[in-house]
């Protein structure tokens, strides 16, 4: 008879803190770069008008790097840091994007760096609140069906792509509006949306689907193996024997 099995969860006041923030700095960053070229991939199949300059990712991919070169699949790269970085490396930043700032800024004033918001928040919290009950979900179930002897950091790793996929594949309509919304300069949700609708019908709303879900899965992937890791390396040391791995 199978033992069953649960995975093993790290709480929060688990964490050595100092460790947990100095290790996510690092990783984050590093996550962010490698699959920043499928979320600018992404991001162009979805503001194109039908299939006027690309007809898919792959065809995406090759125009882009033949046309702008390894830098291409990282225009835009920098603007991200703002969420991590501070002090020296945030001046730094800036100058780099200040033109493109004062071009916004210009254009709709502060407003421009708050285009989108409602349709973000319209994606992205359905995208979360997908996310990690079917991560869960499918961790317990691979628990069950593995072998016993099957670590379970590869059970995690498994189930982060697949939850990806579900959360991609449910929440990508609002995110092709959330794209338009933003580089289109449109103010509402719904107008952007019957216009879709109207323009490339219900296909309009899976533009960029691969491409995203081509993101997200190896994204989920780094994601679930590094911060299982880097909170299994932030374990109080008198905890460290009690768990198993």
């Amino acid at each position: 008879m199978q033992q069953k099995r649960n995975i093993q969860i790290i709480e929060w006041e688990d964490l050595d803190k100092r460790k947990f923030y100095s290790f996510g700095v690092f990783m984050t960053m590093a996550i962010r770069a490698t699959v920043y070229p499928a979320t600018l991939i992404r991001t162009r199949l979805q503001v194109q008008k039908g299939k006027s300059l690309y007809t898919g990712t792959y065809d995406a991919f090759c125009k882009i790097l033949r046309a702008e070169g390894l830098r291409g699949l990282y225009r835009g790269f920098m603007v991200t840091t703002f969420t991590l970085i501070s002090g020296q490396a945030y001046i730094t930043t800036y100058e780099l994007t200040r033109d493109i700032i004062g071009q916004i800024f210009a254009v709709d004033g502060i407003r421009g760096f708050y285009r989108g918001y409602v349709a973000s928040l319209l994606t992205y919290i359905p995208n979360s609140a997908v996310w990690w009950p079917f991560y869960h979900f499918y961790a317990e179930q691979l628990s069950k069906m593995a072998p016993s002897n099957c670590p379970h950091l590869v059970l995690q790793a498994m189930a982060g792509p697949l939850a990806a996929a579900t959360a991609s594949t449910v929440t990508n309509p609002m995110d092709v509006i959330r794209a338009r919304v933003q580089v289109e300069g449109r103010t509402s949700v719904i107008e952007t949306f019957n216009q879709l609708i109207r323009e490339e019908g219900f296909w309009g709303m899976t533009k960029g689907l691969s491409a995203r879900i081509i993101s997200s899965a190896p994204t989920a992937i780094v994601m679930v193996v590094g911060y299982e890791t880097l909170k299994k390396l932030s374990l109080r040391p008198e905890l460290v024997d009690s768990r198993h791995w």
